[in-house]
């Protein structure tokens, strides 16, 4: 099956449609990582939208959203500590029984969001292609550690 760039970013975005609701309730480290996945969720709407063509490409802006993702992705870890499962958190027990895991996945979206940055900053002609990448990481960390929404 061969997806479009604009249909792997409607995949990815589409998770985050309830997030209003899913942040109610949330305190301490739990709403913490739940606003950092928010600011990382903004990013991928300001580059996904220049990637679908819905507004002028600006790599400027394009590699400040990619970098904040980069900075994010490095503090994933440490807002996931043993005991923060359970609701409001999407969180799947596997964050903690599969940690080595998890903790290369956020590396993975941290490498392939500097890997996005390069890209844009150099102007390169893939930075689609890397943009992609960004959006694969998301995908297999969301895959195996966050719970599906109802």
């Amino acid at each position: 099956m061969t997806f479009r760039l604009s249909q792997l970013i409607v995949l990815f975005l589409l998770p985050f449609a309830p997030l209003a609701l899913a942040h109610e309730g949330a305190t301490g480290v739990v709403k913490e990582r739940m606003d950092l996945m928010d600011t990382q969720k903004e990013a991928m709407k300001v580059i996904g939208a220049m990637a679908k063509g819905k507004v002028p490409f600006d790599a400027t802006a394009a590699a400040k959203a990619a970098h904040e993702i980069e900075v994010t992705a490095k503090k994933i870890p440490e807002l996931f500590p043993e005991g923060t499962g359970g609701r409001p958190s999407e969180a799947k027990p596997e964050v903690w029984t599969q940690w080595d895991k998890f903790t290369k996945d956020a590396e993975a979206l941290g490498v392939a969001a500097n890997d996005l940055v390069a890209a844009l900053e150099a102007s390169t002609p893939d930075w689609k292609a890397k943009f992609k990448g960004v959006i694969d990481a998301c995908k297999t960390c969301h895959k195996t550690f966050r719970e599906e929404d109802d």
